[in-house]
């Protein structure tokens, strides 16, 4: 069976475990042709199926990550607001070949004899543009570290031990302030 749809997710970015400022987020289309990556301000950038060697999907607290491999490369995708079935389901659907001496990329080996006609653009539950469902991404994230108050923190403390140490060392005489000239 040939896909004759094809699926925008929208919203993907390069999966990373280190925080960063501001995602490239990005949109992606899956059709039978291969993946589309779609950057604002950019050219679109074509990525055929027999480029890909496999692909797997883990799911993560708020995201699923879609891992493409091919050519010795690795890109792992963040796709938020999808469930795991969607996708796999738009991902067997978009790399089945109706020829027999083509490869598809990996398809786990639970894939239908039959995968179904058609495919929701979005994820149930979802807005129709498939970006996520609303309030569910902030609900399974954790809090983030900011390094900026981590600093804050340490500069403020290290502050507050000087100025102690400071106060007890004129206390105990060991400091003569009178070094700073007379005192009104």
């Amino acid at each position: 069976m040939t896909a004759t749809t094809t699926t925008t997710i929208r919203g993907v970015s390069i999966f990373s475990r280190q925080r960063k400022r501001k995602a490239d987020v990005f949109d992606i289309t899956l059709s039978s042709e291969g993946i589309v990556i779609q950057r604002p301000g950019r050219n679109d950038q074509h990525m055929t199926w027999e480029r890909i060697a496999q692909w797997e999907i883990q799911e993560r607290p708020g995201c699923l990550v879609l891992t493409l491999r091919g050519g010795g490369s690795v890109t792992p995708l963040q796709v938020e607001g999808w469930t795991l079935e969607d996708l796999k389901t738009v991902l067997r659907e978009a790399t089945s070949q109706p020829d027999a001496t083509a490869t598809p990329a990996e398809v786990p080996a639970e894939v239908p004899a039959e995968v179904p006609a058609e495919v929701p653009a979005a994820p149930a539950g979802g807005p129709p543009d498939g970006g996520p469902p609303a309030g569910r991404r902030r609900a399974n994230r954790r809090p983030r570290r900011s390094i900026w108050k981590v600093l804050a923190t340490v500069v403020l403390l290290g502050t507050l031990a000087t100025a102690v140490t400071l106060v007890l060392l004129q206390s105990a005489g060991v400091i003569n302030w009178a070094f700073l000239g007379p005192v009104a």
